[in-house]
């Protein structure tokens, strides 16, 4: 019994310790691979106490070599827009001003009953007070409605133009923005791309930077 409660304390220490280690990212709302992480961590964590015949240490080498590759994905995702793409997936629009994004919802398997129950969960009783109905890439759902003054409407989302230092150079074709204005705001503003940790447009084709 002692040597249970022994083994079982040690390795809550080393799980939490590895949970601190990869991030407040995986404390919060967790994206898919995160998961997948958490339950691995968790099952890998049973083993040593449902057996007291196998080492500690086996249990400490699996769980620190997942912290390891977790952490080792999280940085290849943080530095490559593409690797992001894959792994963590991209938002889906689902209600844009007035208009059901069908495809989208065929592709997520979501109906009319689970948008008009998120936007009641939101305080929405009415679909047309809102602009936007997003699928968040950890399966939430957020949404954009008018703003303050009643009647403002949201006319477009912001189109990132860089990301972490990378010129997003489809969004430019996909959403009709210019890019020789985009090179003119950089050199009105001094700055290059690598600087800027994220640029958008405005609903009001305005050129936004942040630099790092």
């Amino acid at each position: 019994m002692i040597i249970v409660a022994v083994r079982a304390l040690i390795l809550y220490t080393f799980l939490l310790i590895s949970m601190r280690i990869m991030g407040k990212g995986e404390l919060g709302e967790l994206q898919p691979f995160d998961l997948v992480v958490s339950l691995m961590l968790a099952e890998l964590a049973v083993i040593p106490l449902g057996d007291l015949g196998e080492p500690l240490f086996h249990g400490f080498i699996a769980i620190a070599t997942i912290m390891f590759l977790q952490c080792l994905i999280s940085y290849i995702t943080l530095k490559n827009n593409g690797a992001r793409k894959i792994i963590s997936g991209v938002p889906s629009i689902i209600f844009d001003h007035g208009r059901f994004n069908v495809k989208e919802m065929k592709k997520l398997r979501i109906n009319v009953n689970d948008v008009l129950g998120q936007i009641r969960l939101k305080g929405y009783c009415n679909i047309e007070d809102i602009d936007y109905l997003i699928m968040e890439t950890n399966g939430e759902m957020s949404i954009i409605a008018p703003d303050d003054p009643p009647g403002t409407k949201c006319k477009r989302l912001p189109v990132a133009t860089i990301l972490d230092g990378k010129v997003m150079y489809n969004n430019f074709k996909k959403y009709n923005v210019s890019y020789s204005d985009f090179e003119k705001e950089l050199k009105k503003k001094k700055t290059n791309p690598k600087d800027i940790l994220y640029g958008f447009v405005d609903e009001d084709d305005n050129f936004i930077f942040y630099v790092r």
